[in-house]
C-alpha cells in the first residue's frame, strides 16, 4: 500500500537520523574519554578504536527507543503540519489505521533493540572487559617503577627493582610475599634481572626471573629452605591487583535469569525496558504529534523530551530499588510500564474526542454553508 510505504518511510529517514546525531554527540564524548585514558597511559592507542567499536551496540540499545520515539513524532507533526493529516482524514484515515500500519516497523525495532541490549552488548561489554584486562597483564613490568619499593596484590606483597640497560627488563629484581590466610609463610625471591614472558600454549603472560634465590621463612620468621635458580617463571595475581572487577553489564541474560538476586534482576529488568519501550513510545507519540499548521512540527519536541525524561528517571528510581531489593524483582518495571499505558490510553481518548469535535463542526460549517 502506498500510504503504508509512505509512512513507514517517513518514520525510519526521521529515526535513522536522530539515532545518527544522538550517536555522533555521545560517541565524540566516549572517544575523547578514552583518548584521554590513552593519553595518561592506561590503555594503548590501538585499544581506543576497539573499545569505540564495543561500546558501539551499547550505545545503540541504549539510544534506539529516544529515537524511534523522536522519530514518530517528527513524522506525525509534518503531517499536521502539511495538512495531510486532515486530508487523511476526510477520506477515512484515522490514527488508529496509521498506527495498524506501523506496527510492524515497531515490532521490527523493538526485536533489534531487544536483540542488542539481550544478547550483543553483554557480548561487547565482556570484549571489553576481556582486552582491558590483557593490556594490564601486558603492562605488568611496565608498571614497575625502578628504584621504588611497589605494594602489589592488595598489600599482601611488595616488589623492587632496578633500571636496566635493556628498556624490556629490570634489574637487580626483589619480590616479597607476605603471609596471608591461605598461606602462613613468607616467600622473598631475589633475582639479578627480570622480565616479560609470554607463553603462547597457554596465552599467558610470566615473569621470567634470571639468576637468584627463592627463601621460605617459616611463621617465626626463620629461614626454612632455599631454592636457587637459573631461571623461575612467576605470575603475579593479577585477578586481584590490575584486572577489573567484572560489571553486571557484562553478564549473560541466562545467567541473570538463574541467579535471580537484586542486582541481577535490575540489570534485567533494564534490559527488557528497550524493546517494551519502542511500541510503547510509538503510540505516545500519535497524541503528542498533534500540532497545529503554524506552530511547526517541531512544537511538541520538548513536552515530548520531558516525558521521556521522566521515564527515564523513574526507571533509574525503580532499578535501584531493585538493586537493594526494596521491592521484589519479579515485579521490575511494571508499575512503570502501567502508568505510562494509563497515560497513553487517556491521551488518545482525549486525541480521539478532539478528532471528534472538530469532525462535527467541520459538518454543521458545511451543513450552514450549503443553506
Amino acid at each position: 500500500m502506498i500510504l503504508s510505504r509512505y509512512l513507514n518511510r517517513e518514520v525510519l529517514t526521521s529515526t535513522t537520523a536522530i539515532l545518527g546525531v544522538l550517536f555522533a554527540i555521545f560517541m565524540s564524548q566516549r572517544i575523547v574519554k578514552y583518548l584521554a585514558q590513552a593519553a595518561a597511559g592506561d590503555i594503548s592507542g590501538t585499544m581506543v578504536w576497539q573499545m569505540v567499536g564495543l561500546y558501539s551496540p551499547v550505545l545503540i540499545g541504549f539510544l534506539l527507543p529516544l529515537a524511534f520515539f523522536l522519530g514518530c513524532l517528527l513524522a506525525f507533526s509534518r503531517l499536521y503540519v502539511d495538512s495531510e493529516m486532515a486530508v487523511l482524514r476526510s477520506v477515512g484515515v484515522s490514527e488508529r489505521f496509521l498506527i495498524k500500519m506501523l506496527m510492524p516497523a515497531a515490532l521490527i525495532i523493538a526485536l533489534v533493540g531487544g536483540a542488542v541490549t539481550l544478547w550483543l552488548s553483554p557480548q561487547a561489554n565482556e570484549l571489553t572487559y576481556q582486552i582491558r584486562d590483557e593490556h594490564a597483564s601486558k603492562l605488568e613490568l611496565s608498571m614497575l617503577t625502578p628504584g621504588h619499593f611497589q605494594v602489589f596484590q592488595e598489600g599482601e606483597g611488595v616488589v623492587y627493582a632496578d633500571s636496566s640497560e635493556r628498556s624490556t627488563q629490570l634489574g637487580n629484581f626483589f619480590l616479597a610475599e607476605m603471609p596471608s590466610e591461605t598461606n602462613p609463610n613468607t616467600r622473598i625471591i631475589s633475582a639479578q634481572s627480570a622480565e616479560r614472558f609470554y607463553d603462547e600454549s597457554i596465552d599467558k603472560n610470566f615473569l621470567q626471573l634470571n639468576d637468584g634465590h627463592v627463601y621460605e621463612l617459616d611463621e617465626n620468621q626463620q629461614i626454612s629452605k632455599i631454592t636457587q635458580f637459573e631461571s623461575y617463571f612467576a605470575r603475579l595475581d593479577a585477578e586481584r591487583s590490575i584486572v577489573s572487577r567484572r560489571k553486571i553489564s557484562a553478564t549473560s541474560t541466562p545467567v541473570l535469569w538463574n541467579t535471580a538476586d537484586g542486582a541481577s534482576w535490575a540489570e534485567l529488568h533494564w534490559r527488557l525496558a528497550v524493546p517494551i519501550s519502542v511500541p510503547l513510545f510509538m503510540f505516545l507519540a500519535i497524541p503528542l504529534s498533534r500540532v497545529r499548521p503554524r506552530e511547526g512540527k517541531f512544537a511538541k519536541m520538548l513536552p515530548a523530551l520531558m516525558v521521556y525524561i521522566g521515564y527515564i528517571v523513574l526507571i533509574v528510581v525503580f532499578r535501584r530499588a531493585l538493586e537493594s531489593e526494596q521491592i521484589p524483582g519479579w515485579i521490575g518495571f511494571i508499575p512503570i510500564y502501567l502508568v505510562m499505558s494509563l497515560l497513553v490510553a487517556r491521551l488518545l481518548y482525549l486525541h480521539g474526542r478532539a478528532n471528534t469535535v472538530n469532525n462535527k463542526k467541520q459538518d454543521t460549517d458545511k451543513e450552514e454553508a450549503g443553506s
